[in-house]
């Protein structure tokens, strides 16, 4: 089957991540218009208490439901290597993450818009939020441990208030369940689609490269069990491989830095410096406990208790350990949050396989200064990117010094005395340490990746932008990328809501365009 075209459709979607089901749903929702949606992971592995259990996400970090990537050395943290799991399954990180849905800060859009973007402010986003919310089932927490609560009234005895909408303050999570159970992008938009006959689900299918005639898009060529074969695409190609995923394929299709390209002997297709740039993360800065009169949920369960949690939805495995949120603001002068901190209800970090029960404070840097890269390894396409956030780079230190800032206002938390009492010995020297250059040193040695990749194709108005505000690759045609990849900037925010959001507006645009 060796190079054979074995179907042509009006769009071809690489990656059924939270973008691509929801692409794959609406455009095929005109029975007139054939969708073929590929992706690499297999199908739906309902079979694995893990994928519905609410706590047991950690779980599937390292399985074959992640691509397992990794960074390079990161000097910036004592040049450790961090991992970055993404999903690889119908359904995509979704199927492997937390789940949870923050939409944002309005003024995280305004900007979008404030640099160019028309049709990018938050009031005009707002409609695809609650066209998102539609089909994504959302729930608080069932049952919050007992830390949870006093989390909450730590913040408000710190004079931080309720969050609401603005996302500016402290709130109870809120994640995509349904029924006690998780609900993933593939479950909200995928079920339905499943029975279209317009709609081809290709699963366990590596997409090696966008086929192209000159600098027009025409379809993939994708690895599969039975060989490698093409599909051709009528109308475009729109991947949706996520934030390294998404570079990744285009250099392999020679749309990228010239460069970079000649350098693994890749034709040059398009000359896109701006490809894999712009890098952006969220870096979590773990304050981890052991636990004083509780259990963390679900750090002990087996499969007994997977399958009477799955029978009964009662109980602490409900839990999806960042139970609530801290989004404040580290300096008087700033009109919008800079720094999250997640209280979580298991030891995380990297201590967390081994600590057993415990809870934590993450700090997250909201809008980091630092930029990376995603760049080829080769051109093999089985060769993983090589991923460099650069975390704690910018020249400043800005990321740095609002880190420090962040972990202050965590410790003022913890010494509440009704949240404190849950909390027993730090698990990593350093912890509580009050001395800048002690903290800026712990952060150095304990910070991770929350996994918010994106902007590695970002969306602009500039001439080093990669898409357009249509979401079409510059210089090429048939050709859109969208997913996290696409996004103008990093959002205050974990990014699934945003990324729903950007698909639902995205596959508007396409309709539109026709």
């Amino acid at each position: 089957m060796e190079n054979d075209i074995v179907q042509t459709a009006d769009y071809v979607i690489v990656g059924a991540g939270s973008a691509g089901c929801v692409l794959a749903h609406r455009l095929s929702a005109d029975p007139r218009i054939s969708v073929v949606l590929v992706e690499a992971g297999g199908p739906r592995p309902e079979e694995h208490p893990e994928i519905q259990v609410p706590v047991l996400f950690p779980r599937m970090f390292g399985s074959a439901l992640d691509w397992g990537f990794t960074t390079v050395p990161q000097t910036g943290l004592d040049g450790r290597t961090i991992p970055i799991p993404r999903g690889k399954a119908l359904g995509g990180s979704s199927v492997i993450n937390a789940q949870l849905w923050t939409r944002g800060h309005p003024a995280d859009y305004d900007g979008w818009a404030a640099a160019g973007l028309d049709g990018w402010a938050h009031t005009d986003l707002l409609p695809y939020f609650d066209r998102a919310e539609e089909r994504i089932r959302l729930a608080g927490m069932r049952h919050p441990v007992p830390p949870t609560a006093d989390f909450l009234s730590a913040c408000a005895q710190l004079g931080y208030q309720p969050a609401a909408e603005r996302q500016d303050g402290y709130i109870l999570a809120r994640a995509t369940h349904r029924d006690g159970l998780r609900w993933s992008s593939a479950d909200g938009y995928l079920r339905e689609p499943g029975e279209r006959p317009n709609l081809t689900l290709v699963t366990g299918g590596l997409v090696r490269r966008v086929l192209m005639d000159g600098t027009r898009a025409t379809g993939v060529e994708v690895e599969t069990e039975n060989g490698i074969l093409q599909i051709g695409a009528g109308r475009e190609v729109i991947l949706a491989a996520g934030a390294v995923g998404s570079p990744h394929l285009l250099m392999l299709s020679g749309i990228g830095p010239a460069g970079q390209l000649a350098a693994h002997g890749i034709p040059v297709r398009v000359d896109a410096p701006g490809v894999g740039r712009d890098l952006t993360d969220h870096l979590v800065v773990p304050l981890a406990f052991a636990a004083r009169g509780f259990e963390s949920p679900g750090a002990a369960a087996d499969l007994e208790d997977m399958r009477l949690y799955l029978k009964e939805r009662t109980g602490s495995l409900n839990s999806i350990i960042s139970e609530a949120l801290l989004f404040l603001r580290t300096r008087p002068e700033l009109t919008a949050p800079d720094v999250e901190i997640v209280h979580l209800t298991t030891p995380f970090g990297e201590h967390e396989s081994a600590a057993g029960d415990g809870l934590a404070l993450g700090v997250i840097v909201l809008r980091p200064a630092s930029r990376g890269s995603v760049e080829l390894r080769s051109a093999d396409p089985h060769d993983a990117p090589v991923v460099d956030p650069r975390y704690l780079s910018d020249p400043g230190d800005t990321d740095l010094r609002t880190a420090i800032a962040g972990v202050r206002q965590a410790h003022r938390i913890l010494d509440r005395p009704d949240y404190a009492r849950w909390r027993g010995e730090p698990l990593t020297p350093g912890a509580l340490a009050t001395d800048d250059a002690d903290i800026a040193a712990y952060i150095r040695r304990t910070g991770l990746s929350i996994h918010h990749l994106v902007s590695t194709c970002r969306m602009g108005a500039d001439p080093l932008s990669v898409v357009d505000p249509g979401f079409r690759v510059r210089g090429a045609s048939g050709l859109r990328v969208v997913d996290a990849s696409a996004m103008p900037g990093i959002v205050r925010a974990h990014t699934h809501a945003p990324v729903t959001m950007l698909a639902e507006r995205a596959s508007e645009l396409i309709l539109q365009d026709g």
